[in-house]
């Protein structure tokens, strides 16, 4: 069934980019695949201008303006968000502190297609039964703006695809914490 899911997703995958659809990092040329390695991390999550979102869904999915996400080579996901104060910094030091509290029932997956040349995060969840996101990721490897977001090397963009309707539904853009 995983394989399966897998194998729709690359179609799915496959559409999307033969629809025509451009993604920032195609748009850009400054970004490619992000390895396992490269994700693995903690990141915060930065700003998007809503210009730059897909026009799919009618609302931001998550809607937390400060998200911090801690990607491990064992594959456990874990994040963390703050909905009602200011967006400061966090260090990767104060991040550490916060993980242990934070529930482990969020995993993730690295994929990559031979035949689509394509990465893939799959993310899972423990405690919801059939539960799915599929992220491309692509590593930014020049700086460069758009609509207003400045994109540093070594960001990381995240694309969610929908496998249904075969379209990209949100974009995250994140900096690794130091």
């Amino acid at each position: 069934m995983k394989m399966r899911i897998v194998y729709l997703f690359w179609i799915s995958l496959a559409l999307v980019f033969a629809s025509g659809v451009l993604s920032l990092a195609q748009v850009a040329a400054s970004a490619r695949n992000a390895t396992a390695e490269e994700i693995t991390g903690k990141w915060q999550l930065l700003p998007l201008p809503n210009s730059l979102e897909p026009k799919i869904l009618k609302n931001n999915p998550w809607p937390a303006a400060c998200q911090w996400y801690s990607y491990s080579s064992s594959g456990a996901l874990k994040s963390i968000d703050k909905t009602n104060s200011s967006c400061e910094a966090m260090s990767s030091a104060e991040f550490d502190k916060v993980l242990p509290h934070v529930a482990s029932v969020v995993s993730w997956k690295y994929d990559l297609s031979p035949v689509y040349q394509k990465a893939l995060i799959i993310v899972s969840r423990s405690d919801v039964p059939h539960y799915a996101e599929y992220w491309e990721p692509q590593i930014v490897t020049k700086a460069f703006s758009r609509g207003g977001a400045l994109f540093q090397e070594g960001d990381l963009i995240l694309y969610l695809h929908n496998l249904n309707t075969h379209q990209m539904v949100w974009i995250r853009h994140l900096r690794r914490l130091k």
